[in-house]
C-alpha cells in the first residue's frame, strides 16, 4: 500500500507520494487516497524499462525472501513477486538498486476518509 494524495491527470489519477513521486492509476480519486498494487503485477529491473507500465519506482533492494519457487523483493515502498529464476538472472542483492514497475491499470485507489 502506498499513501499519497491524489488528483486527476490526463484522463487517469496522479497520486503523489510523501517522497515526492508520482505514481498513475487509472481508478478515480481526489485527496488523500492509498494505492494498493498486488506483488505480483509487479516487475523488477535492474534500470527503468521502456515499456508500456507508467509507475517506475528505484530504489533499494531492502529484501529478498524465498516463498518456493518464487521470491519477494522489496524495492523502496514496492514489493514485487518474480520467479527465483529472474532473481538470480538479474542478479539482485540487498543493498543493491532496482526499479519496480507497474501498470496504471494494476493500481488500485482507496479514497482515505
Amino acid at each position: 500500500m502506498l499513501r499519497g494524495r491524489a488528483r486527476a491527470a490526463n484522463g487517469l489519477t496522479e497520486l503523489t507520494l510523501p517522497t515526492g513521486e508520482l505514481i498513475r492509476s487509472t481508478d478515480a480519486a481526489d485527496g488523500e487516497a492509498v494505492a494498493v498494487v498486488y506483488p505480483w503485477e509487479v516487475t523488477v529491473s535492474q534500470a527503468p524499462p521502456d515499456d508500456s507500465a507508467q509507475n517506475h519506482i528505484a530504489g533499494v533492494v531492502a529484501s529478498l525472501v524465498p516463498v518456493g519457487n518464487r521470491v519477494r523483493v522489496r524495492v523502496g515502498p514496492v514489493t514485487a513477486e518474480i520467479t527465483a529464476d529472474s532473481s538470480e538472472r538479474l542478479g539482485l542483492k540487498v543493498g543493491e538498486r532496482a526499479v519496480a514497475s507497474f501498470k496504471a491499470t494494476g493500481t488500485r485507489l482507496l479514497p482515505q476518509a
